[in-house]
C-alpha cells in the first residue's frame, strides 16, 4: 500500500529484497493454561533469549509468543534461525516447561516503512511458521536456493504444500540444525526434485489423477464436490483426499463413515479419522463394500 501526502498524492513505500523470519514459542498456550499469569514471565524470558542471539537483524515486532525479524539475506536468516534454536534448547526454563521454538523464514521483495514490513514475503513467512513443529526451521525451496554453504548442506527437502492464501504449490524444506538428528529425508538439491507418487481415482468410469499439483479432493453428494457420488448412505461432504509428501491421505468427514479396502487385505472403517491410501483398493461411502453400491477405485503408483 501507499501512504497519502497532504495533497492526497500516493507516496510509494520503498521496496527491497530481504529475509523475513518469524519465530514462535511452541507450548506457550499449554503453559499458560497450566500456570496462568505466571507463565508470561517464562515466555518473555524465552523471547528475550532468542532475540539476544539474533544479531545483525532488525527486530520488527513481538506479539504474544511470536517474534518477527528482518535479515539482509537468506544466509543471515539461516544463521540466526539456527542460533536461536540452539540457544533455546540449552535454556533450562524452556526444557522444564516443555517449550520449544518453531521458525519459518522467506526471502523476497518486501515493502517497509519505519515501523513495519509488508508484502507477500511477510505473509509467506507467517504461513511457514504456522507449519513449523517444535524445534523446526522451515523455508520454501525458492529460499533454499538462496542459502549458501555451510547452511545449504544442512537443508533437506520435505514435501509439496499449498499454503492458505497462496495459489501456487511450494516445496517445504527444513534446516537440520541438531547434530544428533538423522537425515530421514533427501538433502536439498535445487536441480533434481524428488520423484512424486501419483494417485488415480476412478468413479463410474471417470478417471482423475493426482500427480504434480497439491490439492484437496472433496468427495460427497454435494454438487460442489470434486467427485460427486451417489448413495443414500453418503454424506454431502463425505471425505477428502489430499497429498502429504509422497502419501495420499483420506480424511473422513461423514456421518456414517468411509470404508476402505486395500486389495488382498481386510476392510477398514474410517470414522472421523484419517487413513493413508496404499496400493490398489476401493472406497465405499457410508456402508461396507459388501452391501453393494457404487465404489471409488484408487491406485497408488
Amino acid at each position: 500500500m501507499a501512504t497519502m501526502g497532504p495533497d492526497e498524492t500516493p507516496i510509494p513505500r520503498p521496496k527491497r529484497e530481504a529475509a523475513v523470519l518469524f519465530a514462535e514459542i511452541s507450548g506457550a498456550a499449554e503453559l499458560q493454561a497450566r500456570a496462568g499469569d505466571a507463565a508470561q514471565q517464562t515466555i518473555v524470558a524465552c523471547l528475550d533469549l532468542v532475540q539476544a542471539v539474533a544479531t545483525r537483524t532488525r527486530v520488527v515486532k513481538r506479539f504474544g509468543p511470536r517474534l518477527m525479524l528482518l535479515a539482509d539475506s537468506a544466509d543471515s536468516a539461516a544463521r540466526v534461525a539456527t542460533a536461536m534454536q540452539i540457544a533455546l534448547r540449552a535454556f533450562p526454563g524452556a526444557e522444564a516447561n516443555k517449550l520449544g521454538l518453531g521458525i519459518g523464514f522467506h526471502y523476497g521483495p518486501v515493502i517497509q516503512d519505519s515501523a513495519d514490513v509488508f508484502g507477500d514475503t511477510v505473509n509467506l513467512a507467517a504461513r511457514l511458521v504456522e507449519q513449523a513443529a517444535q524445534g523446526q526451521i522451515l523455508l520454501a525451496d525458492g529460499t533454499a536456493q538462496q542459502v549458501q554453504p555451510p547452511y545449504r548442506r544442512s537443508i533437506r527437502r520435505l514435501y509439496p504444500v499449498r499454503l492458505k492464501g497462496f495459489d501456487e504449490e511450494l516445496t517445504l524444506c527444513e534446516i537440520v540444525w541438531r547434530g544428533d538428528e538423522a537425515a530421514t529425508f533427501h538433502p536439498f538439491d535445487a536441480v533434481s526434485p524428488p520423484a512424486r507418487a501419483k494417485l488415480t481415482l476412478v468413479y463410474r468410469g471417470k478417471k482423475l489423477t493426482l500427480r504434480r499439483t497439491v490439492e484437496e479432493i472433496t468427495v460427497g453428494r454435494d454438487a460442489a464436490c470434486k467427485i460427486v457420488v451417489d448413495g443414500e448412505h453418503a454424506s454431502r461432504h463425505h471425505c477428502t483426499i489430499e497429498r502429504r509428501g509422497d502419501h495420499f491421505v483420506l480424511a473422513d468427514k461423514s456421518t456414517n463413515g468411509t470404508f476402505v479396502t486395500v486389495e488382498g487385505e481386510a476392510e477398514v472403517a474410517v470414522r472421523r479419522d484419517e487413513l493413508v491410501l496404499r496400493k490398489r483398493g476401493w472406497i465405499s461411502f457410508g456402508q461396507a463394500r459388501s452391501a453393494g453400491g457404487d465404489l471409488l477405485e484408487f491406485l497408488c503408483d
